[in-house]
C-alpha cells in the first residue's frame, strides 16, 4: 500500500501531532505577560489619581524610580524581571500570575510588602536582600518547605496558607522571627491532622493571630501539655540561636566601631587566619605540623601584639578626630549665634528709624486725601522722605552684609585651621599604620625563613612525614617544589598585607577629603543663602515703601483725577 500524500494524511494523526506540540508549551492557551516599562507604566497609571488629576499625572510622565507601590495582578506573568528601576518601591503585588520561581528582587532593598499569592512557586528563595520586608504573602502556591528566610528579621505578617506543607513541625522555623505576630496557614495538607493547630499555638510563642483568630493563653497551654518534650528541644535550640545572634550583633557593632577607626578585623588573630585560609599553598604546608605549627603560633602572637598597638592608637585617634569635629562645630555654631543676634539688633534699629518715616508718609497721604495739599505741594517732602528712607535702608543692608562677611571670614579661618588639624591627625594615623604594617612584613619574612628551615629539615624524611596527605608528601619529597611553594606562599601574604594597608590608607584619606570638602561646600552654601536672604529682605522693604508712595495717587480713582485736572 502506497504512502498517502500530506493532504491526505490521517486526520487523527494530525490531531495527535498538534496535541504533542501543545504539550511542550507551559501554558498553551495563555498569552504570557512580560514585565517591561510598558506594563509597569500602565499599572502605575491605573493605580494613580483619576479624572483631571489623573490626566495631569499621565501628562507629567511616570518616573519608575519614584514609584512606591506597584500592582501587577492578573497579568499572566511567567517570570519576575525588569524591576531594578523601581528603587523607591515599598509594596509589590504580583499575585494571580503564573510565576514558578522567586527571583530578581535583590534591587528592591526598601520593599516592605511582597504579595506572591496565587502563583506556582515551589520554593522559597532569593529573598536575602529584602531585609526590610514586614509582610510576605505566599498563599496558594506549591511550597513544601519553609527555608531561606533568615535575613527577614523584620517580618511581621506571613501567609503560607493553601500550599503543600505536609509536616506541621516545619512551622517551627518561624520561631526565629522575633517580630512575627500574624500567620496564615490554613489549607496545607497537614491541617487535616488535629494536632497541627495544637502545635502551632504552642510553638509560635510570638504569634498573636493564627488564621485571623487570636490565640488564647488556654490554647497555648493545651498545646504545651501535648508537645512538652519537643518544645523543650526547640527552646534549647532557640536559646542557642539567640546567644549566637547576640554574639553576632556584638561582633558587628565591634567591627563597625573599629571600621570608623579604619582598623576593622585588625584586632585579634582573625585577619591573619583569614590570610592563611585564602593561601592554599601556605595552608598545605601547615599540615606538616610540629615545629612549623609552633612557629606559626609565634607568628600569630607577634601579629596580634603589633596590631593591638595600632588598633589602640587608631581608636584614640578616632576620639581625637571626633573631639576636633565637635570643637569646630561648636565654634561655628557660636559664631552663627552671635551673627544672628547682631543681625536682629540691626533689624530692630532699622525698624525704629523706619517707623517715623512711615508715620510721616502716612500723614502726607492723609493731607492729600483730605485735599489739604496737592501732589505738587507734597512732592518735595515725599522725595526727601524717600531719600532718607533709602539711606536708612542702605545702612541696614551694609551692616547686615558686613556681619555676614565677617562671619564668613571667621568661618574661613576656622575651616582652614580645621583642615590643617584633620590632615595632621590623619597623617599621624597613616604614619603609625605604615610602621605597624612594616612590622607585620618583618614578622612575615621571619616566619617564611623559619618555615623554610623547618621544612628543609624534614625534606624526604619518610619517618618525620608520617601519615602526611599525598599532595603534601609530594611537596616534601621535591626540594624545588617545596621552595617554590614557600616562596609563593610568602608572595601571597605580602600582597595580602599590601592590600590591607592600601585599604586603610585609601579610606582614611578619602574620609578626610570628603569631610573637608563637605565642610567647605556647606559653608559656601550657607553664605550664599544668607546673602540671598538679606537681599530678599531689602527688596521687600523697598517694594513696601514704593507701594506706600503709589498709594497716595491711588487714593482717588484715575477717572476722577482726570476730570478734576489741576485741582489734584
Amino acid at each position: 500500500m502506497s504512502t498517502p500524500a500530506n493532504k491526505d494524511e490521517d486526520p487523527r494523526r494530525q490531531v495527535n501531532i498538534k496535541v504533542n506540540l501543545n504539550a511542550l508549551l507551559i501554558h498553551p492557551a495563555i498569552e504570557p505577560g512580560v514585565i517591561d516599562n510598558a506594563m509597569l507604566t500602565k499599572c502605575i497609571l491605573a493605580e494613580g489619581p483619576t479624572e483631571e488629576a489623573g490626566r495631569l499625572f499621565a501628562e507629567e510622565g511616570v518616573h519608575l524610580d519614584e514609584a512606591t507601590i506597584v500592582r501587577l495582578e492578573f497579568q499572566n506573568i511567567l517570570r519576575i524581571d525588569h524591576l531594578w528601576m523601581l528603587t523607591s518601591l515599598t509594596k509589590l503585588d504580583i499575585a494571580h500570575n503564573l510565576i514558578e520561581k522567586i527571583e530578581n528582587l535583590e534591587q528592591l532593598p526598601n520593599l516592605n510588602e511582597l504579595d506572591l499569592s496565587f502563583n506556582k512557586i515551589e520554593k522559597i528563595e532569593n529573598l536575602e536582600c529584602l531585609v526590610n520586608l514586614e509582610v510576605l504573602t505566599l498563599f496558594h502556591n506549591k511550597i513544601k518547605k519553609l527555608e531561606n528566610m533568615d535575613t527577614l528579621e523584620k517580618l511581621l505578617i506571613f501567609s503560607i496558607g493553601d500550599n503543600l506543607i505536609e509536616d506541621f513541625k516545619e512551622m517551627a522555623y518561624l520561631r526565629r522571627f522575633r517580630f512575627l505576630r500574624t500567620v496564615s496557614f490554613k489549607g496545607n495538607p497537614c491541617c487535616d491532622d488535629p494536632m497541627t493547630y495544637q502545635f502551632l499555638k504552642a510553638a509560635l510563642v510570638n504569634v498573636t493571630y493564627l488564621d485571623y483568630k487570636t490565640i488564647s493563653e488556654e490554647e497555648r497551654e493545651s498545646g504545651r501539655a501535648i508537645f512538652r518534650g519537643l518544645l523543650r528541644k526547640l527552646d534549647e535550640a532557640d536559646e542557642k540561636s539567640e546567644k549566637e545572634r547576640i554574639a553576632k550583633e556584638e561582633y558587628d557593632a565591634k567591627v563597625k566601631f573599629f571600621g570608623m577607626s579604619f582598623v576593622e578585623y585588625l584586632s585579634g588573630p582573625e585577619l591573619i587566619e583569614s590570610m592563611f585560609e585564602k593561601d592554599l599553598d601556605g595552608s598545605l604546608l601547615l599540615k606538616v605540623g610540629g615545629e612549623v605549627l609552633t612557629f606559626y603560633e609565634v607568628y600569630k602572637d607577634q601579629y596580634v601584639e603589633t596590631m593591638a598597638q595600632l588598633v589602640e592608637f587608631a581608636q584614640n585617634a578616632y576620639n581625637d578626630r571626633e573631639n576636633e569635629i565637635k570643637l569646630y562645630k561648636d565654634l561655628v555654631d557660636n559664631a552663627l549665634e552671635k551673627s544672628v543676634t547682631k543681625s536682629k539688633n540691626v533689624i530692630t534699629e532699622y525698624e525704629k528709624k523706619k517707623a517715623p518715616l512711615i508715620t510721616t508718609l502716612q500723614a502726607l497721604q492723609a493731607k492729600f486725601v483730605a485735599k489739604q495739599a496737592t501732589l505738587e505741594q507734597l512732592e518735595p517732602q515725599i522725595v526727601e522722605l524717600s531719600d532718607t528712607f533709602n539711606e536708612v535702608l542702605y545702612d541696614c543692608w551694609r551692616q547686615l552684609m558686613t556681619i555676614e562677611m565677617n562671619l564668613f571670614e571667621q568661618c574661613e579661618e576656622s575651616r582652614v585651621q580645621f583642615s590643617v588639624n584633620m590632615t595632621e591627625k590623619v597623617t599621624k594615623l597613616l604614619e603609625v599604620s605604615r610602621n605597624a604594617f612594616g612590622a607585620w612584613r618583618e614578622h612575615e619574612a621571619v616566619w617564611s625563613s623559619r618555615q623554610y628551615e623547618s621544612l628543609n629539615k624534614m625534606l624526604g624524611n619518610k619517618i618525620l612525614l608520617g601519615d602526611a596527605p599525598p599532595d603534601l608528601y609530594e611537596v616534601m619529597t621535591d626540594r624545588d617544589l617545596m621552595v617554590n611553594l614557600v616562596a609563593a606562599s610568602s608572595d601571597n601574604h605580602m600582597r595580602f598585607i599590601d592590600d590591607r594597608e592600601d585599604l586603610l590608607m585609601t579610606r582614611a584619606n578619602k574620609w578626610r577629603e570628603v569631610l573637608v570638602e563637605g565642610t567647605n561646600e556647606n559653608e559656601i552654601k550657607r553664605n550664599r543663602d544668607r546673602i540671598l536672604e538679606i537681599n530678599y529682605y531689602i527688596d521687600n522693604q523697598r517694594e513696601e515703601w514704593t507701594d506706600m508712595q503709589l498709594s497716595i495717587t491711588e487714593a482717588i480713582d484715575p477717572e476722577t483725577a482726570a476730570l478734576l485736572g489741576d485741582e489734584y
